[in-house]
C-alpha cells in the first residue's frame, strides 16, 4: 500500500490537512470555552457590584446616623463619619472612574447618565442633611428628633435606594445586551473558522492532486529518457539491460517509481562505467600519442636546429667577411635572404616546439620574484632598434603608488611581452606610435599594448589566436602565425589571460592581465 510516489505525497498532504483541520476545531473549542466563561460572570459584573456596595455602606451611615440620635454616643458620630470617608465616597468615585472606562453613556444610556448625576446630588444632600442634625434633650430627642429623621432623612436614604436599584437593573441589563452580542460575535467567528478550515483543505487536496501530477510526470518522462538512452547504448554494445516490455506501460502502474528508476539508473550506472573505461583506455592512448609527438618535435626540432644554426652562422660569417672577398651587390643581397629565411625558420621550429610543450604538460614554469616595471623596461630597450629603425613613437605608462612586484615566471613574461610588442612594430607604420600601460588595482595587474597599425577585422578578432593564423593585409611575410597562439598559451599556463580590443584601419590594443593572487603585497 502506498508504494506509488503519488499516494505518498497524498498520504502526506492529507496528514497536513487533518492537523490543520484538527487546529482550527481547537480553536473553535477554545472560543466556546469563552462564552461559557462569559456566562459565569454575567450577573457580576463589576459596576452592579459597586453599586450594591454603595448601597450598603448608605444604609450603614444611615443606622449609625439613627443608633448616634437615641443614644448621642460618639462612636456612632464616629462610625457614620468613617463610613462616608471610607465607603461612600470611594465607592461613588469608583463608579464614575469604571463608567469612564467601559462605557459611553450616548443614546438610550442619557437616561442612565442623568440618574447617576442625580443620586450623586441625593447621596450629598444625605451627607449634609446628616451631619446638619444634632441631638438635644432626651425628651425632644425621642419624639421630635426621631420624628424629623423618619420624615426628612430616612425618605431620602429609600429614594437613594429605589434609584441604585434602577441603575443595577439598567447595568444588568447592558451587560447582557453585550454579552449577547459577544457571544453572537464569537459564534460568528466559529462559523468562519469552520469555512475557513473547509476552504483551507478543499485547496490542500486540490493542490495535492496538482503536485502529484507535477511530480510523476516528470519522473515518468525521466524513465522514459533514461531507457531510450540505454536502448541506445544497449544497441552498441549489443546487451540489452531492459525488454521491451519494461517500458512506459508498466510505469503508468501504481508502482514505486523511484524504486523503479534507481534500478534503471543501475543500469545506466554499468553503461557509464563501461564507456567510462572505453574513455580511460583513449585518453591513456592520447597520452602515449602526446608523448609521442612531443619526443618527435624535440627530436625533429633538435635535428633541424642544429644544421639551420649553422647555415645562419655561416652566412652571417659571408656578410661580415663579404667585404674583403669583394661580393658583389647581388651575392650580399642572396645572402641576406638566406639569412632572414633561416631565422625565420628557427622562430617557426622554436615556437612550434614550445606549443608542443605546453600541450604535452611537460613546460617547466620557473617562479621567481622580481619588479614587473623592470621587465618591462629591459623589453622596450631590447625593442629599440627596432622602433628606430621605422621612426615609431613610444611611450611607457605605469600607474600604481609603488614599484609592481610580482611572483611569476619572468622569462616567459618577457617573451609574451616581445611577441606582443613585436607584433605592434610590425604592423605599425613608419611615424606611428605605441603606448604600453601598465595598471595595478585591486583586481589584478592589466598592461594595456596600443598601436596605431592597420588593426584586425571583427572576423580576424575571432580567430587571431588559432595556430598559424596570419593577418598579412600587404601580402608580405610578416610572422609565423604561432605567435598569439604561444602567447595565449603562456598566458594561460602563468595564470592570466589575453584579450584584445582593435578597430580595422586604427590599431589594435592587447590587455595582458595578472590576477592579485600573482602580486607580492609590500
Amino acid at each position: 500500500m502506498f508504494q506509488s510516489l503519488s499516494h505518498k505525497i497524498l498520504l502526506v498532504v492529507a496528514v497536513c490537512a487533518s492537523i490543520t483541520l484538527m487546529g482550527f476545531f481547537a480553536l473553535y473549542w477554545l472560543t466556546l470555552e469563552q462564552n461559557r466563561s462569559l456566562e459565569k460572570h454575567l450577573d457580576l459584573p463589576a459596576v452592579s457590584i459597586k453599586w450594591v456596595t454603595l448601597n450598603n455602606a448608605i444604609h450603614h451611615a444611615t443606622r449609625a446616623q439613627m443608633a448616634w440620635l437615641e443614644s448621642a454616643d460618639e462612636k456612632f458620630l464616629k462610625e457614620r463619619d468613617l463610613t462616608w470617608t471610607n465607603g461612600i465616597h470611594p465607592a461613588f468615585e469608583q463608579l464614575g472612574l469604571l463608567y469612564k472606562k467601559f462605557r459611553v453613556w450616548e443614546g438610550v444610556r442619557s437616561v442612565e447618565r442623568r440618574t447617576f448625576y442625580d443620586l450623586r446630588l441625593m447621596i450629598l444632600s444625605l451627607e449634609n442633611l446628616q451631619k446638619k442634625t444634632k441631638p438635644v434633650s432626651k425628651k425632644k430627642r425621642s419624639v421630635e428628633t426621631l420624628l424629623e429623621w423618619s420624615t426628612k432623612e430616612w425618605p431620602l436614604v429609600l429614594k437613594i435606594s429605589r434609584q441604585v436599584e434602577i441603575m443595577v437593573r439598567w447595568q444588568s441589563d447592558f451587560a447582557r445586551q453585550q454579552a449577547t452580542e459577544l457571544q453572537r460575535g464569537f459564534y460568528g467567528i466559529g462559523i468562519w473558522i469552520w469555512i475557513v478550515a473547509s476552504v483551507v483543505l478543499l485547496l490542500v487536496l486540490v493542490l495535492a492532486l496538482f503536485f502529484a501530477k507535477r511530480i510523476s510526470a516528470p519522473l515518468k518522462q525521466l524513465r522514459t529518457d533514461v531507457q531510450q538512452v540505454i536502448n541506445e547504448q544497449d544497441r552498441e554494445i549489443g546487451s540489452p539491460a531492459f525488454k521491451s516490455s519494461d517500458s512506459i506501460e508498466e510505469f503508468s502502474k501504481n508502482e514505486d517509481e523511484v524504486r523503479k528508476l534507481t534500478e534503471i539508473f543501475q543500469v545506466m550506472e554499468n553503461v557509464i562505467r563501461e564507456r567510462t573505461d572505453l574513455l580511460e583506455s583513449s585518453n591513456r592512448q592520447l597520452d602515449e600519442a602526446n608523448r609521442a609527438k612531443g619526443m618527435y618535435l624535440t627530436n625533429m626540432s633538435h635535428e633541424l636546429r642544429t644544421p639551420l644554426n649553422a647555415i645562419i652562422g655561416f652566412t652571417e660569417v659571408l656578410l661580415e667577411t663579404g667585404g674583403d672577398e669583394k661580393l658583389s651587390a647581388l651575392q650580399i643581397d642572396r645572402l641576406r635572404r638566406i639569412l632572414k629565411s633561416g631565422q625565420h625558420l628557427l622562430e617557426l621550429i622554436n615556437s612550434l616546439l614550445d606549443l608542443s610543450k605546453i600541450e604535452a604538460g611537460q613546460m617547466e614554469v620557473q617562479q621567481t620574484n622580481f619588479q614587473f616595471e623592470n621587465l618591462l623596461q629591459d623589453v622596450m630597450e631590447w625593442l629599440e632598434p627596432l622602433l628606430e629603425e621605422k621612426s615609431l613613437q613610444h611611450e611607457l605608462v605605469c600607474l600604481s603608488d609603488k614599484p609592481i612586484k610580482i611572483y611569476s615566471d619572468s622569462g616567459k613574461i618577457r617573451q609574451v611581452l616581445i611577441n606582443i610588442l613585436g607584433n605592434a612594430i610590425k604592423f605599425t607604420e613608419s611615424g606611428g606610435h605605441i603606448k604600453v600601460s601598465c595598471i595595478h588595482n585591486l583586481n589584478g595587474l592589466s598592461i594595456d599594448i596600443r598601436d596605431t597599425g592597420c588593426g584586425i577585422t571583427i572576423d580576424q578578432q575571432q580567430q587571431i589566436f588559432e595556430v598559424f593564423h596570419q593577418v598579412n593585409p600587404s601580402g608580405a611575410l610578416k610572422g609565423t602565425g604561432l605567435g598569439l597562439a604561444l602567447v595565449q598559451s603562456m598566458m594561460e599556463l602563468l595564470g592570466g589571460s589575453v584579450s584584445l580590443k582593435s578597430k580595422f584601419g586604427k590599431g589594435s590594443t592587447f590587455t595582458l592581465f595578472f590576477p592579485e593572487s600573482s602580486i607580492i603585497k609590500h
